[in-house]
């Protein structure tokens, strides 16, 4: 089967980091052909003539707009134009090593029971630090067969450090848009649930350790998305194990109390502290409401 990557990139008001990004993306090693898809989701700065212009004589590229949707709906929007059977997200304010692409290329041709394959992330403050050239010769491969507790646990990647086989994705219905933002959160719950996942020991992508303005940095709306995220998956497979749903409401409830008490000095007293202490109980039934409650310690305005 054909090795293509489709690079998929949703845009909105990255006209700063776009040269870099780009750069990284265009210096991606690998016999492979490959498609760059952008979609711009209603930027208002000069993003898409940065895309346009650096990308000129760049062979298939794809660039679709629309009115602001957020990054789930724009990233599906990425994955319906794609052609190519595997995709490789790339969040537009990123940057990749050279041999990253080709890396976790190698890992889902070599495991062909995985749908997805992941490698590490670091932080950087600026471009100027990173050695992009540098990589491990031989990283090795550790195939996680039932990812989906792991995945309930916790975020396990950002976009720019997956690839993914597009058949999984279209299979699943990609990210779940009802959650504007952390798009790759509830796409990964999704795929965790149906195959086994190829873990790179190497970093594949490079993240601003401050990003202003970037949501990704907010704890709070960050914790809140992935809660609403781990909620939507399980009111959508009510067959799921009684122990996968009871792992999810304990993460939940046990977020909702940590940020409650350390952000907004609740007591044991607290219903964030009950919550928790109910979600160690046996729970039957209504999984999700009890995840949708808890969803509510990370507004602002939470009693």
């Amino acid at each position: 089967m054909e090795q293509g990557v489709s690079f998929v990139i949703p845009v909105f008001n990255k006209e700063a980091w776009l040269p870099d990004v780009l750069d990284s993306i265009r210096a991606q090693t690998g016999d492979f052909a490959r498609e760059h898809v952008f979609v711009d989701d209603g930027s208002s700065d000069a993003s898409m003539e940065v895309v346009r212009a650096r990308t000129a004589d760049w062979p298939n590229v794809v660039i679709r707009e629309q009115d602001n949707h957020g990054s789930a709906h724009a990233t599906n929007r990425g994955i319906e134009a794609a052609s190519m059977p595997f995709v490789k997200f790339v969040d537009a304010d990123d940057l990749m090593p050279r041999r990253a692409t080709e890396t976790l290329l190698a890992a889902l041709a070599a495991h062909p029971e995985c749908c997805l394959a992941w490698g590490d992330l670091e932080n950087f403050d600026s471009p100027d630090e990173l050695d992009l050239d540098a990589f491990p010769d031989a990283p090795s491969v550790e195939v996680i067969a039932d990812p989906l507790k792991r995945a309930l646990h916790s975020s396990m990647f950002n976009p720019t450090q997956i690839i993914v086989r597009r058949a999984a994705l279209l299979e699943t219905g990609g990210c779940d848009e009802r959650v504007v933002h952390s798009q790759e959160y509830g796409m990964s719950l999704r795929l965790a649930r149906r195959w086994p996942f190829a873990k790179v020991d190497a970093t594949v992508a490079y993240q601003y350790r401050v990003m202003p303005g970037g949501l990704s940095f907010n704890r709070g709306r960050q914790l809140g998305r992935v809660t609403r995220a781990a909620a939507n998956f399980i009111r959508d497979f009510p067959d799921l194990p009684l122990d996968a749903r009871q792992f999810a409401c304990r993460r939940a409830a046990g977020r909702a109390w940590n940020f409650r008490r350390r952000n907004h000095g609740a007591t044991v007293l607290s219903p964030w502290f009950a919550r928790y202490l109910r979600a160690k109980l046996p729970m039957r039934s209504g999984h999700a409401e009890f995840m949708d409650r808890c969803v509510a310690a990370f507004e602002t305005d939470a009693a």
